[in-house]
């Protein structure tokens, strides 16, 4: 597997992003947020680990628990889940993508060398994979296309654009 991508889970179901059951941050949410997180990241060929708030009644350590194409991270009572993407983070390696909306996390993770994606980002690409995998792949040669840009309208878009692209046409 080539690329590996942390998700901020709860952050990610909450977002709005996605189609989730009833309660997003339920054991049902979180398996379906997971089924479905992996089945896009075993598409891509993607590692993937989900990182989850342990909460009050969360073991004193971290734990973690194995799905089908991934992993699930649970917080330690005594840290949240920023915490463990950090610790994570630091030992990633270059290339690593994490998933999250959290300003705070977002500035600390810049100086790690990973590339940070939010969750509206994120969310829209699952919510296309899940529409996919509802509809199926539609027949796409029967239809006209989207024509291409009209002469004369060559404007390059700003370098930070650009390299945003290429890092969403990589997820």
């Amino acid at each position: 597997m080539g690329r590996h991508v942390i998700v901020d889970g709860y952050n990610l179901a909450l977002s709005g992003a996605l189609m989730l059951p009833e309660n997003p941050t339920g054991p049902e949410g979180r398996d379906f947020l997971c089924a479905l997180a992996s089945a896009y990241a075993r598409g891509k060929g993607f590692r993937l680990t989900v990182v989850f708030d342990g909460g009050e009644t969360a073991p004193p350590s971290r734990t973690r628990q194995p799905f089908k194409g991934g992993t699930a991270l649970f917080s330690a009572r005594s840290e949240t889940a920023d915490d463990v993407i950090r610790d994570l983070a630091r030992n990633a390696q270059p290339g690593t993508v994490v998933v999250t909306s959290d300003r705070g996390l977002r500035g600390t993770l810049s100086a790690h060398h990973v590339d940070v994606v939010s969750c509206a980002e994120f969310g829209e690409r699952l919510g296309a994979f899940q529409m996919e995998e509802i509809k199926g792949v539609a027949d796409e040669s029967g239809g006209r296309g989207k024509p291409g840009p009209k002469k004369g309208e060559g404007k390059r878009r700003k370098k930070q654009e650009r390299q945003r692209d290429r890092l969403l046409r990589k997820l």
